[in-house]
This record gives structure tokens, C-alpha cells and sequence, in this order.
């Protein structure tokens, strides 16, 4: 019980502070603002994953050309183990900076996703609903800790915390938000 109460405290201050689980200091949020790094839009679909919820032109799908890359790899690897795309929703806004309602979604290295149904349709679900496949989206989560180990999946099925693939943090019961570690300095802002 203390374990989850320290990796709750620690994702609660990693989002409060859109810190992206990093250790060191962190900048001010302007540097989020207006950097020409975040302008990267993720495809509509691709080889092993599709979007929901997309604004026009993927406005709502921006991220660090890293990132992009990695959840286009992904979904490539994806494809070999499941017949069923991952689904991707908010990322950043170009050039970074606040995307409300959102605290954090703001240094382009972050997604959020819906968790896999049984039956396999793309629709959305959480984890108190019969239609809810923990063992597809433990497999995702997994696959994703291999590709990048460092990454934080914040997702509040109690299972996957318990075997250390996902974190709590509130209102992830419907969604998981994927942080990417890029290997960026901190000290640049994540």
C-alpha cells in the first residue's frame, strides 16, 4: 500500500507540474509555447493504429517528429501481434503550450489512447465496463515498455499498476495517457 501511495504521489506531482516523470528542474511553461519542434501531426491511421476524436487537419494530433515516430513504429509492431489498431486521441497543439482541458499534453511527447474492447470495435470503454479486454491492453501496455522502457503509461486498471505497467492518476479509468521519453533533457523542458 505504501508503494501505490508513493507512485500515486509521484504521478500526481510528475502531472500537477507537467514535470513528464522526469527528474531535475523544470522550466517554465513558455517554453512550451511556440516551439517549432511540435509540428509533427500523426497520420489519420496507419499500420496498427487509428485516431478518434481528431479536429480538422489533426490539429489536436501535434507532437515532437520522435514521437510521431514512435507510435508510427509501434503501431508497425502492433500490426504483428494484433488484428485490432490501437486508437489515438489528443497529443499537443502545434507549437506546444496549453491544450485545456488538458494539464499536460503540452511538450509534445504524450497521447492519449482508449483502452482495447473485447469485441474489438473502435469505440470507447473503461475499466468497469464488461466490454473492457485487460488482456489486449496488457499487451499493448507491454509492448510499449519493451519498444521504450522509460515511457509512463498513466492508467488506472488496478491489475496492471499492481504488475508495474501502468500508473494511477485520476479520471484515466477510460483512457491511457502515453508519455514517450525522448531522452530529453530536462533542463530543455522535457
Amino acid at each position: 500500500m505504501l508503494l501505490a501511495l508513493r507512485n500515486y504521489q509521484q504521478v500526481h506531482s510528475w502531472h500537477s507540474s507537467d514535470r513528464c516523470g522526469c527528474a531535475g528542474p523544470v522550466q517554465n511553461n513558455s517554453e512550451w509555447r511556440n516551439n517549432p519542434k511540435i509540428s509533427e501531426v500523426l497520420p489519420e491511421s496507419g499500420p496498427g493504429f487509428c485516431t478518434y476524436n481528431r479536429e480538422a487537419d489533426g490539429k489536436d494530433q501535434v507532437a515532437l517528429a520522435d514521437t510521431i515516430r514512435f507510435v508510427t513504429d509501434l503501431g508497425l509492431e502492433w500490426e504483428k501481434e494484433s488484428d485490432v489498431p490501437f486508437q489515438v486521441g489528443d497529443m499537443s497543439r502545434q507549437g506546444g503550450g496549453d491544450f485545456p482541458p488538458h494539464s499536460a499534453h503540452k511538450n509534445g511527447t504524450e497521447a492519449d489512447l482508449r483502452p482495447f474492447r473485447k469485441d474489438g470495435e473502435m469505440l470507447p470503454t473503461n475499466i468497469n465496463d464488461p466490454s473492457y479486454d485487460r488482456g489486449r491492453t496488457r499487451q499493448w501496455v507491454t509492448l510499449v515498455k519493451k519498444l521504450n522502457p522509460q515511457s509512463v503509461v498513466l492508467f488506472n486498471d488496478p491489475e496492471l499498476i499492481r504488475d508495474g505497467l501502468t500508473r494511477y492518476y485520476k479520471g484515466h479509468h477510460n483512457h491511457l495517457h502515453l508519455r514517450v521519453d525522448n531522452g530529453l533533457d530536462q533542463q530543455q523542458g522535457c
